[in-house]
């Protein structure tokens, strides 16, 4: 065998390893993944959620309250999770992290599984869309999880 096969070969498994423990987000294949929680599959690219672990583990969610009632009911802490990521209202499918999201609460939102809450990227346009919905409500993610996991 020459040296740089060799080389090589030695080098593929720590590859493999090094990839494997990446912990970024994934993006969530809409029609064909579960949510972790309720088990159905997610369908609308405004209300999908992450968790991802500090080892990698995805948790993909259909709705926030999903999400919520998840972390609270595998008795988890967000200090567990490298990456707590939504789907944004404003751009469908494209992740907001936990600490850029902006919560809105409205009826009329109508979720999947009626958590109703829309995250927005922006402040400024969180609150236009309160001004033009009504029984829309900012709320911190505190408050959202209160309000979610009952």
């Amino acid at each position: 065998m020459k040296p740089s096969h060799f080389n090589f070969f030695m080098l593929f498994p720590f590859l493999l390893v090094f990839m494997a423990c990446q912990t970024e987000p994934e993006p969530i294949r809409y029609g064909s993944d579960a949510c972790s929680f309720c088990k159905m599959t997610i369908i609308d690219k405004k209300f999908g959620t992450e968790l991802v672990t500090k080892k990698g583990k995805v948790f993909k969610f259909d709705d926030t309250g999903c999400m919520v009632k998840y972390m609270k009911t595998s008795a988890t802490q967000e200090s567990d999770f490298q990456h707590i990521v939504f789907n944004s209202l404003e751009n469908p499918g494209e992740f907001i992290t936990l600490n850029k999201s902006f919560f809105v609460r409205s009826e009329t939102l109508k979720s999947p599984m009626l958590g109703n809450v829309a995250v927005f990227k922006s402040e400024a346009v969180a609150k236009n869309f309160i001004s033009k919905v009504s029984k829309s409500e900012h709320l911190e993610w505190s408050d959202i999880k209160k309000i979610l996991s009952e």
